[in-house]
């Protein structure tokens, strides 16, 4: 009911509950094809089956379950209710200390100032198809979350990883946060993150993930008051597969509830999602913490409950434990009161908070928990700038190499022109933390060609003290900013070497009139270094550069950035730099003159004087290095896209370049898919590379002349236009959504890259030749590497299950093995395929079950969804009718292997 309306709001608790009960009956009869054959509240689902527990223990869970309780119960009604807000305030006469259940984001790395690693975009991990490698990722993750714990005690409850909101469709502006299209491949990366983050110790958790958004929440421009409206067959066969996995297969410790409604109902007051589907059902064990501010949307915008009170009374009677935001702890008790929800329905919902922080072991001595012995050290160790550098590499995918003409040849080069408005930045994408190192692609691309030509970058993030209100905040370009800068306040910065440069650039940005920024050197009325004008921009995101000479500086020195201009907020400030002199430093004999033009910027209108010097650069290289694509000035949380193509004059200065010179190639740094068909119908090479983090420039160079031989393949289709897309707001997967249903020709198959080197699949085994409950085949294959160079392939087993009554996907991903392989070697790879794995059956809307038409079932073997080079077939035996929830084994407990 929307505010304003004239009768009273209030409601006592058997009216609240009827009330509830006919929201239910109201879901069941007009969704009730999303609502499964119902559980009690405390009775978990039998034809779930369980697999081994990978870390808590069942006996740790249920002793740390009894001490929570016992503390619990403890407290008084209103020490419970402050408990369930993200900061949590002590309970001084409990002994308790206060806790944030916010410690931050680990989306790819943690979300906070250096030391810190950032490792590229889950959208970009996708791309890697290695399980084993997104497990050492998301464990080094986790040892800097412990490491920064005790050294500044700031928490270890994480909001994420994974997102797994699917790649549906690429207008999404979230895209990055995703590790594709497919819910196998996405279910299998999801778990393992949560198996770095959380460990694998039996007594303790060493972090906690948590899977989001829950559920179908798919669109950001509207995110707050959209409802989601989702078939039953989309639900079950595609939306819910990842999220069940991260309970099933990695025991999550924490959900996350969306946004967004599902069928009319808001997703953190639906009881059926957070308690039946989740708990009782898929046997979930931690808690349920909202979006930031989900349960207030519950009554504003969705208009869901009557007023505030009901809407937290709502949220914590379907199993919404902790509210990121303040709705929770300023309704409850008044909620209580009206008899709206009952003490023990807090006391549950707390109980579970606290049953998590025993098991990370936040009430037991420090010396009995082993991760509390991981040194700050941890923090962008050594080891983790290698796995780093390994990561991005694994991520990169080439999309087109015509007559071989990548790689480049070092030797052959005399000049190379680096042109494009991704090139010179590194930048790292959404909730990335600041790290020390920075690798852009331009300069991986000038170091590997013996330009060692130093850029010193210094994140806002860096700083070291502030005065006059400046905050750190979330810059758009993937960094952290200062904002809230006002006249006379002023930001000290670390030592750094003046020698040999010549230019003070700072990057940015201002809603308002702006102002200056004077460079003090050593303390704040030190030497004055420099005066930079920072004038207004827009917007307070719309980064721009602004510089100003330096004369008669050398040596190190602190700088003290202080802020002048008139009265308010003047502007943000992400990073600045010394620039030496330009050009760059004359090259040795031999080593080729790398130059970077910028060309033009992402988003804005064409400069002739920046186009044109970057065509005339090109037009002297021997070769030209395009580095495109869009950024977080195009999609982003809180904004879906309207295009999937280059924005701003992107295509217009490769078609200029290309046309001065024909050895041009393209490379993608960029966060999300991109509709380049003038590019690969002409151009002869392009690299795939989303943003892969710190290291992406060094990795970008391997790639390209050769040290690396890319082997990442796509883990989404990528689209010619728009016109081959389904609206945006419809969520049936069946109308050409990812893969499985598109029946066009994509401008890039879900699965595909390429290689310098060539590769030879044979000898399909497939062990029975039927297949029946409680039983599985062995599908085997040999991979050849047959070129002259060592490379990586990744084998993709598809299946199509028998055609019955109802439409099934045309084909879908079941299991995957990435392998090296040098010149001439082979390997036997094997896939074990269970009866129950959930891409032989359907969703049976009349009987709201999983079905299995029996028949002949297609098994497809190759290194993309489009490319299958071997087949085979099994027959499918009926299904008894008690036969229970299939599971989807293969990918998440990576059972295929390699001999």
């Amino acid at each position: 009911m929307k505010p304003g309306n004239e009768r009273n709001t209030e409601m006592n608790r058997r009216d609240f509950l009827t009330f509830v009960g006919a929201i239910a009956g109201s879901l069941t009869m007009e969704s009730s094809s999303l609502v499964s054959s119902a559980k009690g509240p405390t009775e978990y689902d039998p034809s779930v089956k369980r697999r081994a527990r990978v870390g808590i223990s069942d006996k740790a869970y249920e002793q740390a379950w009894k001490r929570a309780k016992a503390m619990v119960d403890r407290m008084t009604l209103d020490e419970k209710i402050a408990q369930t807000g993200s900061g949590a305030p002590p309970i001084e006469r409990l002994n308790i200390p206060g806790y944030n259940y916010d410690s931050g984001e680990a989306l790819h790395g943690l979300v906070r100032g250096g030391p810190v690693t950032s490792f590229p975009l889950p959208l970009a991990l996708g791309a890697t198809w290695n399980p084993e490698l997104i497990l050492r990722i998301y464990t080094a993750v986790s040892e800097e979350a412990r490491a920064w714990d005790n050294h500044q005690h700031n928490g270890l409850s994480y909001y994420s990883p994974p997102t797994l909101n699917l790649h549906r469709d690429p207008r999404w502006g979230r895209c990055e946060e995703a590790p594709g299209e497919d819910p196998c491949l996405a279910a299998t990366v999801g778990v393992q993150m949560i198996r770095g983050m959380q460990g694998d110790n039996p007594q303790y958790l060493k972090a906690t993930a948590c899977s989001k958004h829950f559920i179908c929440n798919n669109t950001d421009d509207d995110r707050f008051g959209v409802s989601a409206d989702v078939d039953s067959r989309s639900f079950w066969e595609y939306y819910t597969r990842a999220y069940r996995a991260t309970i099933v297969d990695g025991d999550v410790f924490s959900f996350m509830g969306a946004f967004n409604a599902v069928n009319g109902v808001p997703c953190c007051a639906s009881r059926f999602l957070m308690t039946d589907l989740i708990r009782n059902r898929w046997g979930f064990r931690g808690y349920v913490v909202s979006d930031c501010d989900s349960i207030y949307n519950i009554f504003d915008p969705h208009h869901y409950a009557a007023n505030e009170k009901i809407a937290a009374a709502m949220a914590i009677l379907a199993g919404c434990d902790l509210n990121c935001g303040g709705t929770l702890q300023q309704n409850l008790r008044a909620a209580v009161d009206q008899e709206l929800l009952g003490e023990e329905d807090i006391t549950l919902a707390v109980t579970r908070l606290f049953n998590v922080r025993h098991l990370l072991g936040l009430f037991d001595p420090p010396e009995k928990v082993p991760y509390t012995r991981i040194p700050f050290t941890a923090a962008d160790s050594p080891e983790h700038r290698e796995l780093a550098l390994e990561a991005a590499r694994q991520t990169l995918v080439l999309l087109k190499n015509e007559n071989d003409f990548l790689p480049l040849n070092k030797a052959d080069l005399k000049n190379v022109a680096v042109i494009g408005p991704t090139a010179a930045l590194c930048h790292l994408g959404g909730y990335s933390g600041s790290p020390f190192v920075r690798i852009s692609p331009y300069m991986g691309i000038a170091h590997y060609l013996g330009d060692n030509t130093q850029v010193n970058y210094i994140s806002s993030s860096q700083y070291l003290s502030s005065g006059g209100g400046v905050q750190l905040e979330a810059s758009s370009e993937g960094d952290t900013d200062l904002g809230y800068i006002s006249n006379n306040s002023w930001a000290e910065f670390p030592k750094i070497d003046f020698s040999g440069k010549t230019e003070f650039l700072a990057r940015v940005a201002s809603a308002n009139e702006g102002g200056e920024i004077e460079v003090r050197l050593d303390k704040l009325d030190g030497p004055l270094a420099c005066t930079l004008n920072a004038p207004h921009t827009g917007g307070w995101q719309n980064w721009i550069n602004v510089t100003a000479p330096l004369q008669g500086v050398s040596g190190e020195h602190k700088v003290f950035l202080r802020f002048t201009g008139k009265e308010g907020t003047l502007f943000n400030v992400e990073r600045f730099q010394l620039n030496p002199a330009a050009p760059p430093s004359t090259p040795k004999p031999g080593q080729p003159q790398v130059v970077f033009k910028q060309g033009c910027t992402v988003t804005s209108e064409k400069d002739d004087a920046m186009f044109n010097d970057a065509v005339d650069a090109a037009k002297n290289a021997d070769v030209a290095i395009m580095v495109c694509g869009v950024t977080q000035e195009v999609d982003e949380e809180g904004h879906d896209r309207q295009t999937i193509d280059l924005t701003g004059v992107q295509s217009d200065l490769i078609k200029a370049v290309y046309a001065v010179n024909p050895k041009t190639v393209l490379v993608l740094a960029t966060n999300n898919t991109v509709a380049i068909n003038w590019e690969q119908e002409n151009l002869p090479a392009i690299l795939c590379a989303v943003f892969a983090g710190q290291a992406q420039g060094t990795a970008i160079a391997e790639a390209l002349f050769g040290d690396y031989n890319p082997g990442g393949k796509l883990p989404c289709t990528w689209y010619r236009s728009l016109d081959q897309l389904p609206p945006f707001h419809d969520y049936d997967i069946r109308k050409g959504r990812t893969y499985m249903y598109f029946t066009g020709d994509p401008l890039y198959p879900f699965g595909h890259g390429l290689s310098y080197t060539t590769f030879e699949f044979s000898g399909l085994k497939i062990s029975a030749d039927t297949l029946g409950p409680e039983q599985a085949v062995t599908v085997t294959a040999t991979v050849k590497n047959t070129g002259k160079r060592t490379g990586s392939e990744v084998a993709q087993l598809y299946v199509t299950a028998p055609q019955g009554k109802v439409q099934k996907p045309i084909k879908q991903l079941v299991g995957f093995q990435r392998m090296d392989l040098k010149p001439g070697q082979s390997k036997r790879v094997v896939f074990t395929l269970p009866y129950s794995e959930q891409a032989f059956w359907y969703w049976d809307e009349n009987r709201r079950k999983f079905a299995l038409d029996p028949g002949t079932a297609k098994i497809l073997l190759g290194n993309s969804s489009a490319n299958i080079s071997l087949t085979g077939e099994v027959t499918l035996q009926a299904a008894p009718e008690e036969m229970g929830e299939p599971q989807t084994l293969n990918g998440i407990n990576i059972p295929s292997k390699v001999i």
